[in-house]
């Protein structure tokens, strides 16, 4: 038996995600010479937690994750506008439709639909 066992209701998939995605920020940041954007730094920021808040099984099943998942994939691609990393153009019409997504999921979670959600259940 490991000496470390996961809590029930932790996904170690999720968690093996979690730790590459970690790494390979980390690399990223170690090839760089130039000082990295708050920008940049929010969005890697934002998405190490954003995985790691996934692999516990209670937050996933939680009927507010579709809307903090469209919350995170508009401050994601707010994140990318602000840093100018590609084309502003791009980063912008993506946040503005990942935006129209958090109104959508907003009205789901209020009334309990799913109305313009991909289910593939």
């Amino acid at each position: 038996m490991p000496s470390t066992v996961l809590p029930a209701g932790v996904s170690r998939w999720r968690l093996a995600v979690f730790a590459v995605v970690a790494v390979v920020l980390v690399g990223l940041l170690s090839l760089t010479d130039e000082p990295v954007s708050p920008a940049l730094a929010a969005m890697g920021l934002l998405t190490l937690v954003y995985i790691a808040s996934t692999a516990v099984d209670a937050v996933r099943e939680h009927p507010a994750f579709p809307l903090a998942s469209a919350v995170y994939t508009t401050l994601l691609f707010a994140g990318g506008y602000a840093s100018g990393a590609l084309s502003n153009l791009l980063w912008g019409v993506l946040a503005v439709l990942s935006a129209l997504g958090v109104v959508v999921e907003a009205y789901n979670y209020r009334h309990g639909t799913s109305h313009l959600r991909l289910d593939f259940e």
